[in-house]
């Protein structure tokens, strides 16, 4: 059974009133989320900062990519963020990816309106944040009901013009489960794809329950690690598996979050046995700001996007590329060119 995401307009909407203060020069709004947190923000948002990488997409959607001040190493090294968000380069590296180290220095430097945060990574450095007068947004990660929820908190602490585009976009999002899910319930179980996701490392990968869970699930796939015993290591859920286990599996599909993962379960023989190597059926999955698999609000197409390459013949109506268009263009506001969809369904990097 297909799980289907339900958005969270109306828990929104019923409590996004925010309150203004007037006892100061400078307005606020109080915003309060998960019902029992909240958090208190100027009027209007004009510096944004966050240490999360994929939440720099979510941002951008919501069309404020350029009030960025600052952000990731990853996001800022990134050429295709750089292309399309170009005054990112002038944002400061608040966070290392690499070391998860927070430059407080640079970021209280960056003097940003909110910072947006995954629970995941809330430690005493970044409580220390709120200690200094910086807003936090403390948000949840690795599940898609939480990706939405998130997508709607910001976009409710940025302001009305971002809740507006929040709303468009899980109405879009559902409109699109809605259509995955119909074709779907069609295919008899002995048809299902058995899948296996690499995240970066060959063997890393996220059993259930996790957001690749999720997003497997909404395309009528099987993850085959769904259930394996492997040790969950921070937000994103995911953790090592071991080589004679996925060989076991055997999977018909394996998606891989970058080339050189691909490349190499590609042409290592210890690999060449698994039914997907043996078939050419190894992906690399599309990039756009972000990796469509992951925290990004581009999840919207990740499901679509595998739907549509593990079952083509259900999904032969299905035009992947003017899909990929026509979302950056109506959430993006991007035009993006044929060069520009084909790297983003065919990462080179």
């Amino acid at each position: 059974m297909v799980w289907h995401v339900v958005g969270c307009q109306k828990e929104q909407q019923d409590r996004r009133a925010p309150s203004e203060s007037s006892g100061s020069s400078k307005q606020t709004r109080t915003i309060t989320y998960y019902t029992d947190q909240s958090i208190t923000v100027p009027q209007k948002i004009n510096r944004v900062a966050t240490g999360w990488p994929a939440q720099n997409s979510v941002i951008a959607m919501l069309g404020y990519g350029d009030n960025i001040v600052a952000t990731v190493d990853m996001i800022k090294a990134s050429p295709i963020f750089n292309k399309f968000v170009p005054s990112i380069k002038d944002a400061v590296v608040c966070f290392a990816t690499s070391s998860g180290e927070l430059n407080i220095e640079g970021l209280l430097h960056a003097r940003p309106d909110v910072a947006f945060i995954a629970q995941g990574s809330r430690g005493r450095q970044f409580e220390r944040l709120q200690e200094m007068g910086i807003p936090v947004a403390f948000l949840k990660a690795n599940a898609m009901k939480n990706l939405l929820d998130r997508t709607m908190i910001t976009g409710e602490i940025l302001g009305e013009d971002a809740y507006q585009r929040a709303l468009k976009y899980v109405e879009y999002f559902n409109h699109n489960v809605r259509r995955v899910s119909q074709r779907i319930s069609q295919i008899p179980k002995k048809r299902r794809a058995r899948v296996y996701h690499a995240m970066g490392n060959p063997l890393m990968t996220n059993a259930g329950p996790s957001l690749v869970q999720d997003w497997m699930d909404l395309a009528g796939v099987i993850n085959i690690a769904q259930d394996w015993r492997i040790a969950n290591t921070g937000m994103s859920g995911h953790g090592n598996a071991n080589l004679e286990e996925i060989i076991a599996a055997d999977p018909d599909v394996i998606l891989c979050m970058d080339v050189v993962a691909a490349d190499f379960i590609k042409t290592e023989p210890a690999w060449g046995g698994i039914k997907a190597v043996k078939d050419g059926r190894v992906y690399v999955n599309p990039k756009g700001l972000f990796v469509w698999c992951r925290e990004t609000s581009e999840e919207a197409l990740q499901f679509l996007w595998l739907a549509k390459t593990v079952y083509p013949t259900d999904f032969a109506d299905i035009d992947i590329a003017e899909e990929t268009r026509s979302f950056y263009k109506n959430f993006y506001g991007y035009d993006l060119s044929d060069d520009d969809v084909q790297l983003f369904l065919n990462p080179k990097r």
